[in-house]
């Protein structure tokens, strides 16, 4: 009835190398499973956030998917000596998620309401959830690495907001806020390139991005 676990391990091969700097994964785990509740921050705050996104897809309650996620970093914890391989944990955090998830909308008797491709065993339709959550998470990620004011200018954008209203919101010159856009757009193309597997979806971003500064400028 659920989706298959191999079937969501076969995916995060795909990115193995994309995860971290293979020395760096290796030392997480590592520490994971010696238990080290640094490691664990570290593993939560890396996935919490997109595990959260991918719950409240199912459950349509931000604060139900966050208490599905914390429940489900539990389980993970409670066995965390079993995971000898980074990939496995990932793909047991989203395979646990999905779980609770289908079985809190059954226990609700709300099968109807939702689409009955979720229900049903129904692995491409896993793994395409999956992947946007990844696009997510790493595109998040590329952007919290640029410096602070660039930062705010791009998740503003984001937001919505045009040049004229990030400048008066920063108090910025449009010309400022326009240069960090556009070393911006730079720096996460490059921190960006290496995640071909995700390339459509990013390009996708970076390209919505190119609109809405194209639209402020108009």
């Amino acid at each position: 009835m659920f989706c298959n676990y191999k079937a969501v391990l076969l995916f995060t091969r795909g990115s193995q190398s994309m995860e971290k700097k293979n020395e760096d994964t290796s030392l997480l785990l590592k520490h994971l499973q010696e238990g080290d509740e640094r490691a664990f921050r570290t593993l939560f705050e890396e996935f919490y956030a997109s595990l959260c996104l991918f719950a409240t897809r199912y459950l349509g309650d931000r604060e139900e998917a966050a208490d599905v996620v914390q429940e489900t970093f539990l389980k993970y914890w409670n066995k965390h000596t079993d995971f000898d391989d980074y990939r496995k944990i990932k793909s047991f955090l989203y395979v646990v998620v999905r779980h609770a998830c289908l079985n809190l909308l059954r226990d609700r008797e709300l099968r109807s309401r939702i689409p009955e491709e979720w229900i049903e065993d129904s692995e491409q339709e896993f793994r395409n959830q999956v992947m946007e959550e990844e696009v997510h998470r790493i595109f998040n990620h590329a952007i919290d690495k640029l410096p602070l004011q660039m930062r705010m200018v791009i998740n503003l954008s984001l937001d919505g907001l045009k040049n004229s209203e990030i400048a008066e919101k920063m108090n910025l010159s449009e010309g400022t806020v326009h240069a960090y856009k556009k070393e911006a757009y730079k720096k996460l193309r490059i921190s960006l390139k290496d995640y071909y597997y995700l390339l459509p979806f990013l390009l996708f971003i970076l390209k919505r991005m190119s609109t809405v500064e194209k639209q402020s400028t108009d």
